[in-house]
């Protein structure tokens, strides 16, 4: 005989829809969830000024670069840096939210996307723009500053992603 107790004769519940995304998105954030996202969300500003002082040490000699190759690239790494940015503030939680992601991956998909803009800056400085990385840069720790989490933000995502099953 097994030690597991008889649920034979035990009436199953299927929960609904609502019931299993009010488990999974509770009222309130799990306890440390926003402490750890902090640390997350801090670490990704860090960042950006890790990468402008590896930009600023390791600057190569931009003499024996195409200046018109670099400049011609500014314009694409430019609407990528757009794009990324309206990504991260707007599509992204929509999305997230729509698809049931948890908030912590949500969150940091968006802190990924913002990151992306620095990079896209250093891409430029290496390539002979040397003005560019600290604006991509300055760009990106914005953007990731304005979206520290907070208990709010967990409550507007736990709103959106309650009411996208009605």
């Amino acid at each position: 005989m097994s030690d597991l107790p008889d649920r034979s004769h035990t009436p199953s519940r299927n929960p609904s829809r609502e019931d299993m995304l009010a488990t999974r998105f509770p009222a309130e954030p799990r306890p440390g969830q926003l402490f750890i996202l902090r640390i997350l969300w801090a670490a990704f500003v860090a960042t950006q000024g890790v990468f402008a002082v590896v930009y600023s040490l390791a600057a190569v000699d931009v003499s024996g670069q195409d200046p018109e190759a670099a400049a011609a690239m500014l314009p694409i790494f430019l609407g990528l840096a757009l794009l990324m940015a309206g990504a991260s503030l707007f599509a992204a939680p929509i999305y997230a939210a729509k698809a049931k992601l948890d908030y912590q991956v949500a969150t940091l998909f968006r802190f990924a996307m913002a990151e992306a803009i620095g990079i896209f800056g250093l891409v430029l400085g290496f390539m002979g723009l040397e003005l560019y990385p600290f604006v991509f840069l300055g760009a990106s720790a914005l953007l990731i500053l304005v979206q520290m989490p907070t208990e709010t933000t967990y409550q507007r995502y736990r709103k959106e992603c309650l009411s996208s099953v009605r």
